[in-house]
């Protein structure tokens, strides 16, 4: 992998042999989507099971290894909806929540999952939310019930509520007793968003001195770092991300699928089984079915996330796509966009011509800048970029 090619262009900086060694990366890293659960969290977000199958069914498809698809115990129709998932025989593996109770874990079995991602509180502030609680009392249930869940033969996550809230002094030592289990894999969970990525390093890096056990990361973005945080874990030995469709989640929501996936192939350079071109298709699907919209200028998915509206940037992007971005938006199956406004220049308006089908070489410069000068006055009035409907009645006075 390299810093550029036809459709992209990164930080050479990135692959410079002095910083790739000071890097832990897996040689392999898998992509644990959580939209389907952690996303529904989303204050106002309602999956029904229609969504729930057509969800998972593009997630599968876009080269997703799991797919946490729900919580069994919270109602009849959740179950169904799981099942229905299970049912596809899709390529991804299947997972849900379970607490620490036998019950959940029952019904995880009956939904006939393939994994189980055992939910126990372990952060100071989070414990002081049960009564009679400490981390003496959750190391042996979650003992207890690791044992329970692989005796049924189900791949078992432990994934510690509150990781980076937890006692630094006891967090170790209670890990080291967890991943002498049976359980398959173990999660640094940031689940208040509040760990650095020097924190997250960290963590990472004294749990890999303690067991050969894979580690898995999921983070929040209540300080926009969901993703820094994500990628940084990965950067020391973590092999399983979790992440969700447009970052949806609870609060703040969870690190985005899309953002994260592409930070690993084109600024790590990890080659991840994803199809990169689908990915917008997705986010749409999601927006759509969630309710839940979207910020114009969303990396990667945005509508706008590749548009332009200054003539400056628009004349040298004209020349060379990459000279004024680091990736073509058709590797996500987005669009390039020229707005037309304030800001804009000669380019833009020979550009937005040539797009709604006018011959601008039959078009003289006296009547572009005719045309661009009651653009920015219009644009100016009404304090926004026009639509090209708005544009085209202007081009009329100037054009037959």
């Amino acid at each position: 992998m390299s810093y550029k090619g036809d459709k992209w262009w990164v930080s050479p900086y990135n692959f410079i042999e002095d910083v790739r060694k000071t890097l832990g990366l897996p040689d392999k890293v898998e992509i644990h989507d959580v939209t389907l659960r952690d996303g529904e969290q989303t204050v106002g977000v309602v999956f029904n099971k229609d969504d729930k199958l057509a969800i998972a069914k593009m997630l599968s498809e876009i080269g997703v290894d799991r797919i946490e698809a729900g919580m069994p115990v919270i109602s009849k129709e959740e179950r169904d909806a799981i099942k229905s998932i299970t049912r596809e025989n899709l390529k991804s593996k299947i997972f849900v929540l379970s607490r620490l109770m036998q019950g959940d874990i029952d019904a995880a079995i009956d939904t006939e999952v393939d994994g189980i991602i055992l939910e126990a509180p372990i952060g100071v502030p989070k414990l002081m939310q049960f009564e009679g609680w400490n981390l003496e009392y959750v190391k042996d249930l979650a003992l207890k019930m690791i044992d329970y869940a692989k005796a049924h033969g189900i791949y078992t996550v432990f994934f510690g509520v509150d990781t980076t809230r937890t006692d630094p002094t006891t967090y170790f030592d209670f890990m080291r007793d967890i991943s002498q289990s049976k359980v398959d894999s173990l999660t640094v969970v940031d689940t208040f968003g509040c760990i650095t990525v020097e924190g997250m390093k960290y963590i990472v890096r004294q749990l890999k001195r303690i067991t050969n056990k894979p580690i898995e990361v999921h983070t929040h973005n209540d300080f926009g770092l969901s993703t820094a945080t994500t990628l940084a874990a990965v950067t020391e030995g973590s092999s399983v991300v979790h992440v969700a469709v447009n970052g949806i989640g609870e609060r703040t929501g969870n690190a985005p699928l899309e953002e994260v996936v592409m930070g690993l192939k084109f600024l790590y350079g990890i080659n991840i089984n994803m199809k990169f071109e689908k990915l917008y298709e997705l986010s749409k699907e999601v927006e759509k079915r969630s309710g839940f919209k979207i910020a114009l200028n969303k990396p990667v998915v945005g509508y706008t996330a590749f548009a332009r509206e200054s003539g400056i940037s628009v004349a040298g992007w004209m020349k060379f796509n990459l000279g004024s971005e680091p990736v073509l938006p058709e590797l996500v199956g987005n669009t390039h966009k020229v707005f037309i406004g304030k800001k804009s220049g000669r380019h833009s308006i020979l550009y937005k011509l040539h797009e709604l089908g006018y011959d601008t070489s039959k078009i003289s410069e006296q009547t572009i800048k005719e045309i661009l000068n009651e653009v920015k006055e219009k644009s100016e009035k009404e304090k926004r970029a026009l639509s090209d409907e708005e544009f085209l009645s202007i081009v009329k006075k100037y054009i037959r």
